[in-house]
């Protein structure tokens, strides 16, 4: 081998090397929340980065703004909501009533925030928050039971979200677990006609949603399946899908970065045994990343500022490691 290919062979080396590792040398803080409140399920920063903003277990979300102020409320999405009944709220009866916030993401031009509430369907808020206005709750004449996660195609501002189940609400999240129910939709709403689009159907647990930085097709988690399901939006594929990547945990969120890569949480499916961590896949869906720190059921991983964010639907904080 000549100098100059083994001079490049160790380049490619090394540099794979320093990526693998990018992230594993980063310190563990905790943003903590309001005393009694848990679940940050999915965390965002809005269109002038400042943040984050996450949604809680007692139908709030909260914008973080700083370790002087901690958090304060920004927007609810329940019109029935009763601060003296909901306001730190662990009871996942009260979240029909409170409201639950799970995916969020800003639309970065109008620097709104799009929800999705588990019970209330897809919302939006303006930049000033206040009551989300909802709007969709059903597709098709099917209700939402489950609205889960959401990502915006940012150049036509078109929402692609998931309903996790058309029978079980997030309530009986075990039980639909449990039996494999497999009544899941990947939806698309389009702001300008208003309307919702069924892209795919009797997905398993559709959890997490991901555009990819082409805006060619778009990821969903299928939780139960432990999988990542990709739809073409465009080209010769276009309306159909495949597996992206089969996976040995049972993943929730998905989110891009910057560099068109994917952050998948997962978790060990209810067996003690699975060891699994969060993982950092690249857009030929191969794991180029797992991180090092056993950072505990984590919902969501939102890399930002060369830090990562983790959501949990159990932890009463935010992760941070940066």
């Amino acid at each position: 081998m000549k100098f100059s290919q083994l001079f490049i062979f160790f380049f490619i080396l090394i540099s794979l090397f320093i990526c693998v590792i990018s992230h594993q040398n980063l310190k563990y803080g905790k943003l903590e929340l309001p005393s009694g409140v848990s679940g940050p399920e999915s965390v965002a920063f809005d269109c002038k980065g400042d943040g984050p903003y996450t949604g809680t277990s007692d139908g709030r979300i909260l914008k973080w703004k700083g370790s002087m102020h901690g958090w304060k409320e920004f927007a609810i999405t329940s019109p029935f909501r009763i601060p003296k009944f909901c306001d730190g709220s662990i009871n996942p009866i009260m979240e029909q009533v409170c409201g639950r916030p799970l995916g969020l993401k800003f639309n970065e031009v109008t620097c709104e925030l799009y929800i999705a509430d588990t019970y209330f369907g897809l919302m939006v808020v303006g930049r000033n928050g206040g009551v989300a206005k909802q709007l969709a709750i059903s597709v098709e004449g099917v209700p939402f039971r489950f609205t889960n996660a959401l990502d915006i195609d940012q150049d036509t501002e078109i929402v692609y979200f998931t309903d996790t189940s058309t029978i079980f609400p997030r309530w009986a999240y075990a039980i639909a677990m449990q039996i494999g129910d497999k009544t899941g939709r990947l939806l698309k709403y389009d702001p300008r006609t208003k309307q919702v689009t069924v892209l795919l159907r009797g997905l398993s647990f559709s959890n997490g949603v991901a555009l990819n930085e082409d805006k060619d097709f778009v990821l969903v988690t299928e939780t139960t399946a432990a999988k990542v399901t990709r739809y073409w939006l465009r080209g010769q594929k276009s309306q159909t899908s495949d597996t992206f990547r089969q996976l040995v945990g049972c993943p929730d969120n998905i989110q891009r970065n910057s560099h068109g890569d994917f952050w998948v949480a997962q978790n060990n499916c209810g067996i003690p045994e699975l060891k699994v961590k969060p993982i950092r896949i690249n857009k030929e869906g191969q794991i180029v990343e797992e991180l090092a720190d056993d950072v505990g059921p984590v919902s969501e991983v939102q890399e930002k500022d060369n830090g990562l964010w983790l959501g949990s639907v159990v932890f009463p904080y935010v992760g941070v490691l940066h």
